[in-house]
């Protein structure tokens, strides 16, 4: 039976009962596990198993580019997305999610040039508008080439085609 404390409170009294050995078991265990997690894996030192989430990261990264670089970077014919509704309202999504911010929601300029005006000032014509989309500008324009890919800068670019200006 507990021990119990010789004080009280308002008629409450204190016993001395010890913490249940499972929980010391289980504080122990969670200790051991910490230790040998710390010694494995990168934490205050490199770690046994050589494991970095840089080099796991690289490695993934060059899987997917094996896999699906061909697909984001093949040529596409921007001609033959000139007038096409689909490839238009794909751009016109994308353009949305990147480009409305400096270009405006409806193009016709805020940071970034009007859009939809005849004044081109890298040129108007489909695969120019590629080339501005694909490598950006000096007077700010990011290069979108890397991070969107052939493809989804042929849709904008048949999009920013579409809105009148392009030649």
């Amino acid at each position: 039976m507990p021990k119990k404390i010789e004080h009280s409170v308002d008629g409450i009294e204190e016993y001395d009962n010890p913490i249940p050995k499972w929980l010391m078991w289980l504080l122990y265990a969670t200790i051991t596990i910490a230790v040998v997690y710390l010694i494995m894996y990168p934490g205050f030192w490199k770690g046994l198993t050589g494991w970095n989430q840089h080099k796991m990261y690289a490695e993934e990264m060059a899987a997917a580019e094996i896999k699906y670089g061909a697909m984001k970077n093949a040529p596409v014919d921007i001609a033959g997305l000139i007038g096409n509704s689909d490839a238009i309202g794909k751009g016109q999504a994308i353009y949305t999610q990147n480009c409305a911010a400096c270009h405006g929601a409806d193009a016709k300029g805020f940071i970034g040039p009007n859009l939809t005006d005849n004044e081109w000032l890298y040129g108007g014509k489909p695969q120019e508008i590629v080339n501005t989309i694909t490598n950006g500008t000096e007077k700010g324009m990011p290069n979108w080439g890397p991070s969107l890919g052939s493809k989804k800068i042929a849709n904008v670019a048949a999009y920013v085609h579409s809105l009148g200006g392009g030649q």
